[in-house]
């Protein structure tokens, strides 16, 4: 049987991408290296907005429902906001996945397990996918693999994201979740180059991690446990520890190539700022699927249109994400003796993680300030003492540079 889709991984943008194309009548073949439930490192934060992409209620799966925020800068200068309405839901990836799965195999999409992607062959009308022992053939392919995914690259696409790095661990505490932690997830800034730390609270524990520019993965560790200590515990009870990629898609990345798509976090999209994948994941899938089945009835003569749908559509966001970030990572003391002062900067984190904000309606707020940000982030880029100060060294895109008229500085090494 050849299949209209093939889609490889069965995470969020994968399954969404799978759900929605069986939902418009096309048969789909879903693959996942792993055994179902099955865990991934992931804070398991489901923002407001990102619900609000799934067709469907997300109640099941969901441990915590979060309205507070508390935020610290190296274990000092505390403060907590708290909001009246839902700020943000809390998972685990091992629930979260298994369900979104669960509901495309309703739609009516087959989902072979234990089926990693050896090979990938690609023809002018199809492709054929050989995986531990069986070989699939499919109209049109899709690369949801995740930032360690090996989909594309076997397909000949080469994404070359930078990335960013992190680590999470898990508390279990012994008289359960403190009350403190039941509606309130922690952030803390200060020491760590380009990222954060988080406490994310479960059903039955805590999900502690940090994450930041890739250069710091030797002191990862060592990071983690300072980081246990400030939200109170002791790093001996971790357990659970692992690193992970934050892939960043670099600007003119390919979405699409011939008949093969990419989306998620194979594709490099997720949030710069947040380091949150599951709103970009939701966002690509659906996008995708639009267009597979456009391009699979006849309606279009390729895929071009999804990359032109996430150029136009999503990378905005994510473009005008970096550029906060930027800005933020130069100053984050500032930013957050800022947020003891006043709840303006709570607000708008509150707006963007329900969906009543983006990125770009901030931008328009921020009416001509905004092209200030927008200086200062390519000045992060190119400068090396700001650079330094920010904490970046990873190479520039070289559009940068010829923006400035600048020559490329050595790697900060």
């Amino acid at each position: 049987m050849r299949y209209d889709v093939i889609v490889s991984g069965a995470g969020p943008a994968g399954t969404t991408a799978a759900r929605e194309c069986a939902a418009r009548g096309l048969s789909v073949l879903l693959l996942d290296k792993a055994e179902f439930p099955r865990d991934k490192p992931c804070g398991g934060g489901v923002t407001i907005r990102a619900a609000a992409l799934l067709p469907f209620d997300i109640t099941p799966v969901v441990e915590r429902v979060i309205s507070g925020v508390t935020f610290s800068q190296s274990d000092r200068h505390r403060s907590e906001r708290r909001s009246s309405n839902t700020v943000t839901y809390l998972t685990q990836r091992s629930r979260l996945d298994a369900f979104l799965a669960e509901r495309a195999v309703e739609a009516g999409v087959t989902f072979r397990q234990r089926e990693a992607v050896r090979e990938v062959q690609r023809y002018p009308t199809h492709v054929a996918v050989r995986t531990n022992g069986h070989t699939y053939e499919g109209n049109t392919l899709v690369a949801a693999d995740g930032a360690n995914g090996q989909t594309a690259k076997l397909a000949g696409i080469s994404v070359r994201p930078s990335h960013g790095i992190g680590m999470e661990g898990n508390v279990t505490p012994r008289d359960g979740v403190p009350s403190r932690w039941t509606e309130t997830i922690g952030f803390e800034f200060g020491g760590l180059p380009g990222g954060y730390g988080w406490l994310f609270p479960k059903g039955d524990h805590l999900n502690i991690g940090l994450g930041g520019w890739r250069y710091i993965s030797p002191t990862l560790r060592p990071r983690l446990d300072r980081m246990v200590r400030t939200f109170g515990f002791d790093p001996a009870d971790l357990w659970g520890v692992r690193g992970f990629h934050l892939p960043l898609r670099p600007e003119g990345a390919p979405l699409a190539d011939g008949n093969v798509l990419l989306v998620g976090d194979a594709a490099g999209l997720i949030d710069p700022f947040t380091g949150e994948g599951i709103h970009a994941a939701l966002w690509s899938g659906r996008a995708a699927a639009a267009r597979l089945e456009a391009y699979l009835d006849g309606r279009a003569p390729n895929l071009d249109g999804y990359r032109s749908d996430v150029e136009d559509g999503l990378w905005p966001e994510l473009r005008a994400s970096r550029q906060i970030h930027d800005v933020f990572h130069l100053w984050p003391e500032l930013w957050v003796g800022i947020e003891r002062r006043t709840p303006i900067l709570w607000r708008a984190l509150t707006s963007l993680l329900r969906g009543e904000m983006t990125y770009l309606s901030v931008s328009r707020k921020l009416g001509p300030v905004w092209p200030a940000v927008e200086f200062v982030s390519d000045l992060v880029r190119v400068l090396p003492p700001l650079r330094r100060l920010s904490g970046l060294r990873e190479p520039m895109p070289p559009e940068r540079f010829f923006r400035w008229g600048l020559k490329r500085p050595d790697p900060l090494l």
